[in-house]
């Protein structure tokens, strides 16, 4: 089947043909066919579409046409902020009348990283100045820092720089990003954060979600709020029977332990290795 439509749009007293369009093919359901005019006279004006085809006279060619809707299109810049947004354009003909679906992976947000931190090669530069960069990175410490800081979605509001512990979250960044194997020959970050907060919470419990990940306690010292971390670290003190207070009895050491029906030698967890 095929045929032919124009569509007028009245200037200056006479209608003008803007679109000559031509549908052809074979379908068994109602197709639907959108055009685009520009340049379109001021408002209020009159448009029509006229078909040039001759109707159908048998009942084995169903051709029938009709305007369907309309839709203004103001073709100006949109603000769209905190928004992440995304265009597409197909043609039809390529789905029918099949709904398109669409499945975007996201990346994440820009974070403010340490200004001598480098997120690709997930290597620090020198000696830390304090100073931040935006940068994308998915080094846990630093989302953590993101969620501390951000006057929007974040603790912003009641949390400034200088109420967190950077420098103590600088160490644990270190940490996170060294290099362990990954199970297949290579190497993967010790710890990254790959993650959506899509609901509402607690603060705090976000807050205990990040750090347990980490293997990390957050603390409130009295003045900020900082972080304590279980990774290995040097000696700070060693001690022996030189240098501790010899009780009565000559043992300077007393050990106590658990009962040994809780002691617990297997654990089940269920984790998302991205």
């Amino acid at each position: 089947s095929e045929v032919r439509l124009l569509v007028q749009i009245q200037r200056n007293g006479g209608w003008v043909t803007e679109k000559d369009i031509t549908i052809k093919g074979k379908t068994t359901s109602q197709y639907l066919a959108s055009v685009v005019v520009d340049n379109l006279p001021p408002r209020p004006f009159s448009i029509r579409m006229r078909r040039m085809t001759p109707d159908s006279t048998t009942d084995q060619l169903q051709n029938k046409t009709l305007w369907s809707s309309y839709t203004e299109i103001i073709d100006v810049k949109q603000c769209y902020p905190n928004t992440a947004l995304v265009g597409v354009q197909v043609d039809s003909e390529q789905f029918g009348s099949q709904q398109v679906s669409r499945n975007y992976h996201l990346r994440g947000r820009i974070l403010q990283v340490p200004s001598n931190y480098n997120p690709q090669t997930r290597q620090y530069s020198g000696i830390w100045d304090g100073t931040f960069k935006p940068a994308y990175s998915n080094n846990m410490v630093w989302c953590l820092w993101d969620m501390l800081t951000h006057p929007r979605y974040g603790m912003g509001k009641r949390l400034g720089a200088a109420d967190v512990d950077k420098w103590a979250l600088y160490v644990i960044g270190q940490y996170c990003d060294q290099s362990v194997p990954d199970g297949f020959g290579g190497t993967e970050p010790r710890i990254t954060c790959n993650a959506y907060l899509t609901t509402q919470r607690k603060a705090w419990d976000v807050l205990s979600d990040f750090c347990s990940a980490m293997r990390c306690m957050p603390v409130w010292n009295g003045q900020t709020l900082t972080f304590v971390q279980d990774r290995p670290s040097d000696k700070v003190w060693t001690y022996n029977r030189s240098n501790v207070v010899m009780p009565d009895d000559g043992a300077p050491f007393r050990y106590s332990f658990s009962a040994l029906k809780d002691r617990h030698n297997a654990v089940e967890v269920n984790w998302i290795d991205p």
